[in-house]
């Protein structure tokens, strides 16, 4: 369904369309629309000119073009971008966007030019889902398999695939912890080769491998959180609580203590908090959304306090709710 179509009659015909926006998976694959309606000459030479872009003024970045059946493809879209009908019909401009990752989010053009006559398209993706690393509360490396399956499923996730994995890496996902993955394969994602960290001898990001393993050995796991049923918010309290007092004050505002892969989803929808707060697998967590944060503990991301500052739940600290949205 097409939700805005604007002509400008000019001596060259100008036509911009906007398209309803697009929701696809971490990981997934997004078919953009354009399929435009300009007299196409398809003599040699005479095609129309389409060019794909993202981001608009000073951020606009090509994509992809095409001309006469002749597709260019920008060298940061190599193999993840296609027009797939283009070859059978050259009225087709429709892009094919595979193995997304979340800085794919966010405005895409497509620009199409026949002699005096333009179009252009317009459509916003959002890549929804985040891959989180997850150790238990008390003890690194401390799931067999099952436990990492049961971990994810506690804290409003699943164990991630490797196709999410490497769309985390290439979002920009830095972690020096191995973990389960889907496939039984146990991974980590590393940007910074570095000393302590397997694999720091290559001094190459990507994402190193182990292998699968035995179903009972024990690692850390990499959950992948997809969408928000709720609302995560801080419990602001003056007076600081203990694990017990925070499920109850939580419950007493018709919610529950949030779990980890709320509190992922909601930092990546821009949730910043730095005070460290409570969640539902008793750990004690604090979120920081930007680079230009006032937070005193760094770069965005979700960090843990240790466990030993927790006292067996007796520590005090602010909780992170959630209420379900009815």
């Amino acid at each position: 369904k097409i939700t805005n179509i604007k002509k400008i009659i000019t001596p060259a015909m100008v036509r911009r369309v906007t398209h309803p926006p697009l929701r696809r998976s971490l990981s997934g694959s997004a078919l953009l629309p354009c399929v435009f309606t300009l007299p196409a000459t398809l003599l040699p030479g005479y095609g129309p000119f389409i060019r794909w872009s993202r981001g608009s003024g000073a951020q606009e970045r090509t994509v992809l073009s095409a001309r006469d059946g002749v597709v260019k493809v920008h060298q940061a879209y190599a193999g993840r971008v296609s027009l797939p009908g283009y070859s059978v019909d050259p009225l087709n401009a429709s892009l094919s966007l595979s193995q997304l990752r979340s800085n794919d989010s966010g405005s895409f053009r497509c620009h199409v030019a026949l002699g005096e006559n333009y179009e252009q398209d317009t459509i916003n993706l959002e890549v929804t889902g985040v891959v989180f690393h997850y150790r238990s509360p008390e003890e690194r490396y401390s799931l067999s398999f099952a436990e990492a399956v049961r971990a994810c499923e506690e804290n409003s996730a699943e164990v991630a695939t490797p196709e999410q994995l490497w769309a985390a890496f290439h979002s920009g996902m830095n972690s020096c912890a191995a973990g389960w993955l889907r496939d039984q394969s146990v991974r980590y994602p590393i940007q910074r080769p570095e000393l302590g960290c397997y694999g720091h001898a290559e001094f190459s990001p990507g994402v190193r491998n182990y292998g699968k393993r035995d179903p009972s050995e024990l690692f850390d796991v990499y959950c992948f959180a997809n969408d928000m049923q709720g609302e995560v918010f801080p419990a602001g309290v003056p007076d600081r609580l203990t694990r017990p007092e925070a499920v109850a004050h939580c419950a007493a505002l018709g919610g529950r203590l949030a779990t980890v892969g709320q509190l992922y989803l909601a930092w990546s929808s821009g949730l910043e908090h730095c005070e460290p707060a409570w969640l539902s697998d008793g750990s004690v967590r604090f979120s920081i959304s930007s680079l230009r944060s006032d937070c005193p503990a760094g770069g965005p991301g979700i960090r843990t306090v240790s466990p030993a500052e927790l006292n067996n739940g007796t520590g005090h600290f602010d909780a992170f709710c959630e209420k379900s949205c009815l």
